[in-house]
């Protein structure tokens, strides 16, 4: 098998009748640039799948499929490798079952310190549910191309994660579960084992970082950096503008009432629960414009921009109304089985969120966070009043707070007594 990447690029955010349209999350809240001028390889739709193989053993966790050089864009230019991987982890879902994950790996140029390179796995923020939204098919890393190389200028081997189902360089890809937290916390701690496959030189200790859903699956990753990621050294994670717990969106029922920019991302959320729930009807959840836009807001490539602008611009009141009250409690049970805090963190967290966040409202991050506190969780708490999902300002702060991780240092605890 050979690994298939695209020269392309997709423009991270979109202005839509006055809304900040975001497309790939991430911590920095920069724009991400100019639409792609070529599409990622076209793998078809998907109509029957392969049988599911077994959970891998603990030693097939993050073994390597394919490796190959990665073509970063200038931004990662002083990056000393780039490995483009496919490896082997676990759907945490029907049972549990093997899959492969594409990724990619940054090394720092140099030689590494005593005890080797640390190791952090970045979780990105919401691309898409199509195979082709992996970041690893696009020279910016669909915009974590500044994370990752804020990362290792500080001295950090990083893991990032496509996660299951998006990139097209695995050959028979699974669908993406998004926002399912236990593949995605899988995923992560299978490329920190990737990555040690690919770099001897890497330590076995690590951390995980992300922003909205790579802030979600850094918490999960670190609540299961025990139970699956034995032999590893977890030292903590960083969750910005997390996506821990959406299930308050139900709160009224059928009176529920979306922001614009949550009605952009029904889609991706219907996409990512009907492949764990394969019983979940979509008209229940979105129909007229939102329902017929669909494929352009779970999609990625070189017209995706304006593909988004254009369905959004279509959608009507009334396109996300929720059909009756048996759909919402449908919802509303899933949700809450996917919400965050699950069990305890297995190290500290650092978590930051806005009260102007338009998509993970500021009261369910502060509920998740109380709920974390109550079971013993070491959290250092950051709310910025006039925050909102990516224009934080915080990147940099949780960068050190990973350096702190690392060198020692006890982890502060802001959570109230």
């Amino acid at each position: 098998m050979t690994i298939r990447r695209p020269a392309a690029r997709l423009a991270g955010m979109l202005l839509v009748s006055g809304l900040l349209f975001v497309t790939a999350c991430s911590g920095s809240g920069a724009d991400n640039g100019a639409t792609p001028s070529s599409a990622p390889p076209q793998s078809g739709t998907t109509t029957s799948l392969p049988p599911a193989s077994p959970p891998p053993d603990l030693a097939d966790r993050g073994a390597i499929v394919e490796q190959q050089p990665f073509e970063g864009n200038d931004q990662l230019a002083d990056v000393g490798r780039l490995i483009q991987v496919v490896y082997r982890s676990t759907a945490a879902y029907a049972g549990g079952f093997g899959t492969e994950v594409s990724g990619v790996v940054a090394v720092p140029a140099g030689d590494p310190p005593a005890g080797g390179w640390p190791i952090v796995a970045l979780g990105h923020g919401t691309t898409g549910t199509s195979v082709t939204c992996g970041p690893s098919d696009y020279p910016d890393l669909l915009g974590e191309d500044g994370n990752v190389a804020r990362l290792v200028a500080r001295g950090y081997v990083v893991a990032a994660s496509d996660y299951q189902g998006l990139g097209t360089s695995v050959e028979h890809p699974r669908p993406h579960p998004y926002l399912e937290p236990n593949t995605v916390a899988y995923n992560m701690i299978d490329a920190v084992r990737a990555a040690r496959n690919v770099v001897p030189e890497a330590s076995d200790r690590w951390a995980a970082m992300g922003a909205s859903q790579g802030g979600q699956a850094a918490w999960a990753a670190a609540e299961h950096a025990d139970d699956y990621g034995q032999g590893l050294d977890f030292v903590g994670a960083a969750a910005l503008a997390p996506a821990a717990d959406l299930s308050p969106i139900t709160d009224a029922g059928l009176d529920v009432k979306y922001t614009d920019a949550q009605k952009i991302f029904i889609p991706n959320l219907v996409a990512g629960l009907r492949e764990v729930h394969p019983d979940l009807d979509p008209d229940d959840y979105m129909r007229g414009g939102l329902a017929a836009g669909a494929p352009a807001f779970t999609s990625c490539g070189p017209t995706s921009t304006g593909d988004k602008f254009s369905a959004a611009m279509d959608i009507a009141p009334g396109d996300a109304a929720i059909a009756d009250q048996a759909a919402v409690d449908r919802l509303r049970e899933i949700l809450e089985s996917d919400a965050l805090p699950a069990e305890p963190a297995a190290g500290p967290l650092f978590v930051a969120y806005g009260d102007q966040d338009t998509i993970i409202l500021s009261a369910w991050t502060t509920a998740a966070l109380q709920r974390a506190c109550a079971q013993g969780d070491v959290i250092e708490i950051v709310r910025k009043p006039a925050g909102g999902h990516t224009n934080l300002g915080v990147t940099g702060d949780a960068v050190d707070w990973i350096s702190d991780r690392f060198a020692g240092e006890p982890a502060p605890d802001t959570c109230p007594n």
